[in-house]
C-alpha cells in the first residue's frame, strides 16, 4: 500500500462479530478512538459478559487481512517496542482493583498487535461534560476529588505516577462513579524499570512545569498539579494557562465558582515549583475539607428480610425449590426442616438422621423428592415436603459431602469424603468411582445433564461425561476446591478454590476468565443469581458478598452473624438469598 505522505491512512476497525482468542471474545462496535488505539464494545464467554477490548492500532498504520501493518513514522522496530509498552500499561492496571481505576481483565497478542480487555464503562468523560455544561457545581467537583484522590493514593502507594490527569482522562459512569483512564504514560518514581521508551507526555494546561523538562524524574507532586488543574477547569469552565506560559509571566485567574477553601487549596497545588506545591494527594484532600478514607463507600449492603432459629448447633446446608416456595434446611442436629419462602414460616421438621449431622441436601426439579446425606455416610430419599418414611440409598460409609439430583433422569449423584462419587436411586446399584484423591467438596451437574463437575482437596476440577464416557477434562485450581456451580446456560463454571479466591471458568475453552477478589477468608459457597451479571458468595470471614461478573468488582457486602456461615441458597427468579451457619439461624436477604 502507498499513499501521499500528507494523507493519514484510514484505520479500518475489526468488523462487528469478529471472534478473538479462539472465540472467547466477540467484537462489537467501536466505542472509543485515540491516537494509539481503538476500543470496542465486546462480549466474552461465558454468558456473553460485556467487556471493552482495546486494540493497539496507532494512527498512521493500516490493516491487511486482520493484521496491523506499521506505516507513516512507524517501522517494525519501534512498532514492536510500542506494542510492549501498550501491554505494560495493561500490566500496570492489573495491579489495581479500586473502583476509581479502570480494571484490566486480560491481555493477549493477535493480528501482529496486542489487545487489552477491560471492564466496559458506560458514561462520558468529564471533558465532554464540562464542554457541554460550561462549569460543574462545587459539590460535584468535590465528589470527583474524593473518588479520584482515593484512587491516586493507591497508584502512588504502588510507586507510580499517572502523569496525564485531565478531564478527558476521567470518566463518569452512573451513578456518579469517577474512573481514571489511560495509564499509558504512567511512570515509576521508585526506580523500577517500567520498560518504557517514551518520555513523559505533556498535556498543556494540566502538566506541571517539571514535566516539560527532559529527564526530570516525576513524583506524586506532578499528579497533584494535574488534579488541581482539572479542578480549576471544571469549576472555571476552561483550564489554567499551561505551566510554560505561567513560568514566563502568564497569570492564573482567580476561581469564581467555589468557596475560598477550595480556591486556596487549588492555588497551593498549582505552584510551579514542586517543592512549594502541596506535597501529596492526601494533604490536598485535607485542604479541600475531605477525609482520607478507604473506598468502602462504594460497597452497598444487603437488606435483611427475615431471620429464624433453624437448628440446634448449626445450619449446615440449604436447598431452595423456588416453584413451590419452599426452603429446606439441614443441621448439625440431624434434622431437616421445610420453610415457606421467603417469609420462613415453618412447614414441618423431621429427625432425618438420628445420631449424625446432616451435611448435604438436594431437592428434585419437581419438588417432589428430597435427598439428605449425613456425616455417618447415610443417604436417604424422602417424599417432600410430607412427613414420610425414607428410602435408604446408602446405609453407612464415608461422610456425604455433596448431593445433586440429575435434572432429567431423577437419579442422585453423591460425593463422599474419601474422594469417591456414586450414582444413586431406588433402582440403581452403580458402583462408586474414585473421582479425587482426598475429600470432595464441590459437585454440580450441567443444566442439560450430560456433564458433571467435581472438585476437592487435590486442587483439581474434573469434568465427567454422565453418558458413560468417564473423565473428559481437568482444570487445575489454585487451591482446594470448596464448591462448584454451573451458570444457568451451562457455559460457565463458578469455582471457590484457594484460600480466598473465586474463579469463573469458560466451560468450552476450560479457561478461567474472571477472578473475584475481596474475601478475607476461605469462600465456602458461590452462586449465580436471577441477574446474570451478579454472583453471590459466603465466606469464612462471616460476610456475604455480591460481585459483578463482567468487571469482577465487589458491589455488595454484609456481615451475616457472629458464627461461621457456609450455607447459601439463591432464588433464581427474585433478588433474594438465604444464609445459614454456626449459630443455627437462617436469614433471608434482599439485594
Amino acid at each position: 500500500m502507498s499513499w501521499d505522505s500528507d494523507v493519514v491512512p484510514f484505520r479500518e476497525p475489526l468488523a462487528s462479530g469478529t471472534l478473538l482468542q479462539n472465540g472467547l471474545y466477540r467484537v462489537g462496535p467501536v466505542v472509543g478512538e485515540g491516537g494509539f488505539s481503538l476500543t470496542y464494545a465486546a462480549h466474552q464467554k461465558p454468558g456473553r459478559l460485556p467487556v471493552a477490548i482495546k486494540e493497539f492500532f496507532p494512527s498512521g498504520c493500516w490493516r491487511e487481512n486482520f493484521k496491523i501493518v506499521p506505516g507513516s513514522a512507524w517501522n517494525e522496530e519501534n512498532f514492536a517496542r510500542s506494542v510492549e509498552a501498550f501491554l505494560q500499561e495493561g500490566s500496570i492496571l492489573e495491579r489495581f482493583h479500586h473502583p476509581g481505576i479502570v480494571r484490566v481483565l486480560s491481555m493477549f497478542r493477535a493480528n501482529r498487535t496486542a489487545y487489552i480487555v477491560e471492564e466496559l464503562l458506560e458514561g462520558r468523560t468529564l471533558g465532554e461534560e464540562v464542554s457541554q455544561a460550561g462549569q460543574l457545581s462545587e459539590d460535584r467537583v468535590l465528589e470527583m476529588i474524593r473518588q479520584v484522590g482515593e484512587a491516586l493514593l493507591e497508584v502512588h502507594s504502588a510507586g507510580l505516577v499517572h502523569s496525564d490527569l485531565k478531564p478527558d482522562n476521567l470518566y463518569c459512569t452512573e451513578p456518579d462513579r469517577y474512573v481514571i483512564l489511560d495509564f499509558g504514560t504512567a511512570h515509576s518514581f521508585r526506580g523500577q524499570d517500567l520498560s518504557r521508551d517514551a518520555e513523559a507526555a505533556v498535556s498543556p494546561g494540566y502538566s506541571p512545569l517539571e514535566q516539560y523538562q527532559k529527564d526530570h524524574c516525576l513524583t506524586p507532586a506532578a499528579d497533584v498539579y494535574a488534579l488541581a488543574a482539572t479542578v480549576y477547569h471544571l469549576l472555571q469552565g476552561y483550564p489554567p494557562p499551561n505551566a510554560l506560559e505561567r513560568s514566563r509571566g502568564a497569570t492564573l485567574q482567580p476561581l469564581s465558582n467555589c468557596s475560598p477553601l477550595i480556591e486556596r487549596a487549588v492555588v497551593e497545588a498549582l505552584q510551579l515549583h514542586p517543592l512549594r506545591r502541596t506535597p501529596g494527594i492526601g494533604p490536598f484532600l485535607e485542604q479541600v475539607g475531605l477525609e482520607v478514607a478507604p473506598h468502602t463507600n462504594w460497597i452497598e449492603s444487603f437488606g435483611g428480610v427475615v431471620e429464624r432459629s433453624g437448628h440446634l448447633g448449626a445450619t449446615s446446608t440449604l436447598a431452595l425449590h423456588a416453584p413451590s416456595r419452599t426452603l429446606f434446611s439441614g443441621g448439625r442436629d440431624g434434622r431437616f426442616s421445610a420453610w415457606s419462602w421467603p417469609d420462613l414460616a415453618p412447614k414441618h421438621s423431621q429427625q432425618a438422621h438420628q445420631r449424625s449431622p446432616i451435611l448435604a441436601l438436594a431437592v428434585s426439579q419437581s419438588g417432589r423428592f428430597l435427598v439428605s446425606g449425613a456425616q455417618d455416610g447415610s443417604v436417604k430419599l424422602w417424599a417432600a415436603p410430607e412427613r414420610s418414611e425414607p428410602h435408604w440409598l446408602v446405609a453407612a460409609g464415608p461422610a456425604v459431602q455433596c448431593l445433586q439430583f440429575h435434572p432429567h433422569h431423577g437419579y442422585v449423584i453423591a460425593a463422599f469424603a474419601d474422594g469417591t462419587c456414586q450414582l444413586l436411586g431406588p433402582n440403581r446399584t452403580d458402583p462408586p468411582w474414585q473421582a479425587h484423591q482426598g475429600v470432595i467438596h464441590g459437585l454440580d451437574i450441567h443444566p442439560d445433564g450430560h456433564l458433571a463437575a467435581t472438585g476437592g482437596d487435590d486442587q483439581k476440577i474434573h469434568l465427567w461425561d454422565l453418558g458413560g464416557q468417564g473423565l473428559v477434562g481437568t482444570l487445575c485450581a489454585p487451591g482446594p476446591v470448596h464448591c462448584l456451580r454451573f451458570n444457568p446456560d451451562g457455559t460457565g463454571l463458578l469455582a471457590c478454590a484457594g484460600d480466598s479466591g473465586v474463579g469463573l471458568w469458560d466451560v468450552e475453552s476450560r479457561r478461567e476468565v474472571r477472578s473475584l477478589f475481596g474475601h478475607r477468608a476461605e469462600v465456602w459457597d458461590a452462586r449465580f443469581t436471577c441477574q446474570p451479571n451478579i454472583l453471590v458468595t459466603v465466606s469464612g470471614d462471616h460476610y456475604i458478598y455480591a460481585f459483578r461478573a463482567d468487571s469482577g468488582r465487589m458491589v455488595i457486602c454484609s456481615q451475616v452473624n457472629e458464627g461461621m456461615t457456609g450455607a447459601l441458597a439463591v432464588d433464581p427468579q427474585q433478588r433474594l438469598l438465604a444464609t445459614g451457619g454456626a449459630t443455627g439461624h437462617i436469614k433471608v436477604w434482599r439485594f
